[in-house]
């Protein structure tokens, strides 16, 4: 019985097993590009979105782990999807259709650390849930939803990365992506008379020094499991340092510097390298003009420069939290017009403490502090990167806006990245190598094949 030949495009008779559901398949699509192009005519938005759907739909038909992948890099993509006061970003929108994907493809058995640290998010949202129910307003309860995606949300998507064997894909194009920004960020400062660098598409100074900080310090730590050689990495973190210096950020440059000092000191050993050195003496001249400028600001007279303009906020945030000491005003309160001024309080604790009061300052806390414990305990090899990027966002948090769409998900992706390249690694070494091919065996009756000699 001859079985019948396939076509070399792939796409013989027995691919097509359901005649009926391919030719409605078909039509079906043809359909929705007909309408796509009637739509765009007269809306070109809702054309772009129902483009972008169809994209999404056909990526994910191909490989369920783009999407988680693609989430990485998309993080620099700060711009905002409808108006500019209540869309969504882009990344806020990735991060949603690559946790939809990722979901399915997560085995908790194999993730205990994922497990434990889903734990912690489920905990801080359980403490702030009191406010929720206080304070019943639509962008209180989507604002509760979305920490919940930025942690917890950002870990589940990360472990898929990870454990997916896409880390160095995903950390590479973030990397590169990063530089790009950087090259553009120098160019914008030095046309611009040194000014701190604000670039389209909502790159303000603060979201570019602490992107390019990330990819800075993911360079430089270079885990084993990412697979990068020395000599590109080298690279990028130049130029992310040159951006960093271009934005001005000086958050920014604090966390940096803490986030090489750790890699140095707990990543490299007991004994630094050459370049360990060299990175960590660098970092003493970027604290130093970050410290400077500070000094600068606060004794200057002007009352709306960064340093002074804090202040203020810090003052009118206590004025909020006395509305309600215990369970806060509401989350995303500055929505709400119902004070006399409305902005998202510039650290991490005075924001909980306004938004979910004394209990919300507890549960931040929980959060900060279980978080990276459980980051610490974790091997080096996995541990290290993964512990530092949620430190410098910590840090970050104690200068300017914590709960923020790009700046909020990266490092929590990069945690759960380690802990997917962990459980990944954990089933190689539990498997072994595979087995060496057999030899055939010669039929009974037949003479050895003599073998020539050299």
């Amino acid at each position: 019985m001859t079985s019948r030949p396939r076509s070399r495009s792939g796409w013989g008779p027995s691919r097509v097993q359901h005649p009926a559901r391919f030719v409605a398949g078909s039509v079906g699509f043809v359909a929705v590009l007909v309408v796509l192009g009637v739509v765009s005519a007269h809306r070109a938005t809702w054309g772009l979105a129902g483009a972008g759907v169809v994209l999404a739909v056909g990526l994910a038909a191909v490989d369920l782990r783009l999407f988680p992948m693609l989430a990485v890099p998309c993080t620099l993509l700060v711009a905002r999807v409808g108006s500019t006061g209540s869309g969504l970003s882009i990344s806020d929108l990735v991060l949603l259709g690559a946790l939809l994907c990722a979901i399915p493809l997560v085995t908790m058995r194999e993730a205990p650390e994922l497990r434990s640290l889903l734990w912690v998010v489920v905990v801080y949202e359980l403490l702030i849930l009191p406010t929720v129910i206080d304070n019943p307003y639509r962008a209180d309860i989507i604002e509760w939803v979305h920490e919940a995606a930025l942690v917890g949300g950002s870990l589940v998507i990360g472990w898929v990365v990870g454990r997916g064997e896409r880390a160095r894909v995903a950390l590479g194009l973030y990397v590169i992506g990063a530089c790009v920004i950087a090259l553009w960020a120098g160019g914008w400062a030095v046309t611009h008379h040194l000014q701190p660098t604000n670039l389209p598409l909502g790159m303000q100074k603060n979201f570019l020094g602490d992107q390019l900080a990330f990819a800075t310090v993911i360079a430089f730590a270079r885990p084993a499991w990412i697979g990068w050689t020395a000599r590109w990495t080298r690279v990028a973190i130049a130029l992310c340092l040159l951006g960093i210096v271009a934005s001005q950020s000086k958050q920014a440059m604090i966390s940096v510097a803490l986030g090489v000092a750790i890699v140095s000191l707990r990543g490299r050993g007991s004994t630094l390298g050459r370049r360990s050195k060299g990175l960590l003496l660098l970092m003493v001249p970027l604290v130093v003009v970050a410290y400077v400028t500070v000094q600068r600001e606060f004794a200057s007279g002007n009352q709306f420069n960064s340093v002074h303009q804090r202040l203020t906020w810090y003052s009118q945030s206590i004025q909020v939290w006395h509305a309600s000491e215990w369970v806060g005003v509401g989350l995303r309160w500055w929505y709400t017009n119902r004070f006399p001024f409305a902005f998202q309080p510039p650290n991490a604790e005075a924001e909980m403490l306004t938004s979910a009061g004394v209990v919300g300052i507890i549960a931040i806390l929980y959060l900060f502090g279980a978080s990276l414990t459980r980051l610490w305990r974790l091997p080096p090899a996995y541990g290290t990167l993964a512990f530092t990027v949620v430190a410098m966002r910590i840090l970050e948090g104690q200068f300017d806006i914590f709960w923020v769409a790009a700046q909020g998900s990266l490092p929590w992706m990069v945690a759960g990245i380690a802990l997917g390249a962990m459980a990944l690694d954990r089933e190689r070494s539990a498997v072994g190598p595979p087995p060496e091919p057999a030899l055939p065996t010669p039929p009974a009756g037949s003479r050895p094949v003599p073998v020539p000699q050299a």
